[in-house]
């Protein structure tokens, strides 16, 4: 990659797609710079693996509406939204976008939010 364009190459990069593990599953955080596209059938839950570091990000975008998703941390981490400890995020209409960064809270890697389009923190 060239420094000049780099974020036009990133942009077009096929790799940056995580796979909507579907109900139930979790969000396989394997890279920075993910977008998962999520698709319900239903009401249905997700969890987002833990960070293994800080500084990934990686973005949650509710494709196709079949009912609302909730989700949440796979494990002992919240979704820190800064408002006290929110476990939950949940979408409920195609569009919404939760864009999430790992960072550093104390001894524990968290989920914070830098951008939330129509996700409700609980």
């Amino acid at each position: 990659m060239s420094g000049h364009n780099i974020l036009q190459q990133l942009a077009r990069e096929p790799e940056m797609a995580i796979v909507d593990p579907g109900d139930a599953g979790t969000i396989a955080v394997d890279r920075t710079l993910g977008i998962c596209s999520i698709v319900t059938a239903g009401s249905e839950t997700r969890k987002i693996a833990s960070p293994e570091r800080a500084g990934i990000i990686i973005a949650l975008a509710f494709k196709t509406d079949g009912g609302d998703v909730a989700i949440t941390g796979s494990g002992s981490e919240i979704l820190n939204s800064g408002n006290g400890t929110e476990t939950t995020a949940t979408m409920a209409d195609a569009g919404d976008l939760l864009v999430l960064m790992s960072i550093e809270k104390g001894a524990n890697i968290v989920w914070s939010p830098i951008a939330n389009n129509g996700a409700a923190m609980s």
